[in-house]
This record gives C-alpha cells, structure tokens and sequence, in this order.
C-alpha cells in the first residue's frame, strides 16, 4: 500500500521533506503511522517508501513512531 503525498495532514505548517531520496513529507508519514497503525521502519517503508534510499531519515522516522507510541500511551490513560 502506498500512500499519496495529498492528505489531511498536508496543512500541517512544518510539512517538511523527512526522506529527501524518495520525497517523501511529514504528513504523508504521519497519516501512514496513524491510518495503518504503523510501528517500525520497515511498515514505514512498505507504506510509503521513506526510507528505503540512503537511510538518513530513518532517525527523524524513530522519532515519529516513538512520538506516536507516547501519544496512544498518553490517550489510554485518559478516563
């Protein structure tokens, strides 16, 4: 599954190239991550094709998916 660079997250003020091989942006990352659940590189490689060129993103990735993983976290202690 690929998903397009137009989506709902596109306004977003710092929707940065985040893979510069692939151009991939900021939000088409974001939407991948929060559509499909995504929890690794490799499913964000799959679903977008960032990171599959020189790797360099693959930290700026991390931190996405870890950001996201504190956010549920954060939402599941919500009463």
């Amino acid at each position: 599954m690929q998903f397009a660079d137009h989506n709902h997250h596109s306004e977003l003020a710092n929707d940065v190239l985040i893979c510069r091989c692939l151009k991939v942006r900021l939000s088409t990352i974001a939407d991948a991550i929060e559509v499909c659940g995504l929890n690794s590189i490799r499913d964000i490689r799959c679903a977008t094709g960032a990171g599959d060129g020189c790797t360099a993103c693959h930290i700026r990735i991390r931190q996405l998916l870890h950001q996201r993983a504190v956010e549920r976290d954060a939402a599941m202690l919500v009463p």
